[in-house]
Parts: structure tokens; C-alpha cells; sequence
């Protein structure tokens, strides 16, 4: 579902930065807009854009609809696509196991981080 292993390893990382976990958390029962996001938790508005559009190209999040604002102006709302995580790591695996709010059979990643990449031939 997310291609190679190193893109599925960006999931990992993705899910162990406390600004997206921020953002995944607030969204996970409410869809919030970019600018609430940055408020609640003090991050840079063009950040919090960012953030997003990482979590949104990761599968993890997704645009809930828009609202208005008082002077008509229309802006995006996000929504976590997250039911559950579990991360596991023992004697060099890590064990990744994604659930994303039962629209799909979940993700499991497995990868031994003892075995070195390979290495580009330049």
C-alpha cells in the first residue's frame, strides 16, 4: 500500500513526530482546520501546512470538507484516518501495524533494522 521500504519506514518516522502526532490526535474526533491545528499547539502556521500535507501524502489524514469563515472566506478542514497504531521494536524488528478507521485491511510493516541498505553505485 505504501511501495518500498524505505517509504514504509517514512511511516514510522511520520508517526514519532510529536507535531504530527499533535495533529493526528486533535483531528482524530474532530476535523480541524490548519490554523486551529497551529493555534492549539503553537506551531508555525506555514508548519502546520506542511505537517499536513506529509500526513495527507502518507494516507494518514484527509481533507473533511470546508467551512466558512465570518467574512466568507473558505477553508479546508482535516480528519485523521487513523483507528490504531502499534509500534513494536525487539531484538533489532521493528513491527508496524496500522488500522486506518476499518475502510481497509491494516498495515503491517516489519523490517529488520540490524541489515545495512544497499548501497548506490555512483
Amino acid at each position: 500500500m505504501y511501495g518500498t521500504a524505505d517509504q514504509e519506514l517514512g511511516i514510522a518516522q511520520i508517526l514519532t513526530d510529536q507535531y504530527n502526532m499533535n495533529i493526528l490526535a486533535a483531528t482524530s474526533y474532530k476535523a480541524r482546520s490548519a490554523r486551529e491545528l497551529a493555534f492549539m499547539f503553537d506551531i508555525p502556521l506555514a508548519s502546520c501546512y506542511r505537517k499536513l500535507r506529509e500526513l495527507s501524502a502518507a494516507n494518514l489524514v484527509e481533507q473533511d470538507g470546508s467551512e466558512l469563515t465570518a467574512d466568507g472566506k473558505r477553508y479546508k478542514v482535516y480528519r485523521s484516518r487513523i483507528g490504531s497504531v502499534t509500534l513494536i521494536y525487539e531484538k533489532g524488528m521493528l513491527h508496524l501495524k496500522l488500522d486506518l478507521n476499518h475502510r481497509s485491511a491494516p498495515v503491517e510493516i516489519s523490517q529488520n533494522m540490524a541489515t545495512p541498505k544497499p548501497r548506490e553505485i555512483l
